[in-house]
């Protein structure tokens, strides 16, 4: 399978330049067995396989950088775009990782498979700021990203260690 992932959410916190657990076991794995192509919002190609290579980041067969500066595209133009580039490079693109649940919609309508890597800023509930004891109901899964996006934004404890 030819698969994509997104850098920036998937394996790279975007907030500490640290990578991500969860992402990198995931690239890992699918690395041993797949073609990973890697997806960057960054102009700054140089700066991103340093940063991949520091952190055992290597198995992959290309990564599709973002080829214009950000100020006329949004996130969600910036992946699709990219995912273009694959495919129109002859890449069947069997999966994409992604983080964000409305670019992973955005996907879905253009006919690709899709998964959704999402990670809480919270470990636990009660460390939210706004808990009040009692279990919430998981209406939507982008209004749950925002909420706690929001809170962690907002937590006047907040630091640069994960809480």
């Amino acid at each position: 399978m030819n698969i994509a992932i997104t850098i920036e959410g998937v394996l790279r916190n975007t907030e500490n330049d640290g990578a991500i657990p969860a992402g990198k076991a995931l690239y890992q794995a699918l690395g041993s067995q797949h073609s990973l192509y890697l997806i960057s919002d960054s102009t700054d190609a140089w700066r991103t396989n340093r940063w991949l290579a520091h952190n055992g980041l290597d198995l992959h067969m290309r990564t599709v950088h973002n080829r214009k500066p950000n100020e006329w595209r949004d996130t969600t133009q910036i992946r699709l775009d990219a995912v273009g580039q694959l495919t129109g490079a002859g890449i069947k693109v069997d999966l994409v990782v992604e983080p964000d649940p409305r670019i992973t919609a955005e996907l879905l309508a253009l006919g690709y498979p899709t998964a959704t890597l999402t990670l809480p800023h919270f470990a636990k509930p009660e460390w939210r700021p706004d808990y009040d004891g009692n279990l919430r109901p998981w209406d939507s899964l982008i209004e749950e990203m925002e909420a706690q996006a929001d809170a962690y934004a907002s937590d006047t404890r907040r630091t640069a260690d994960p809480l």
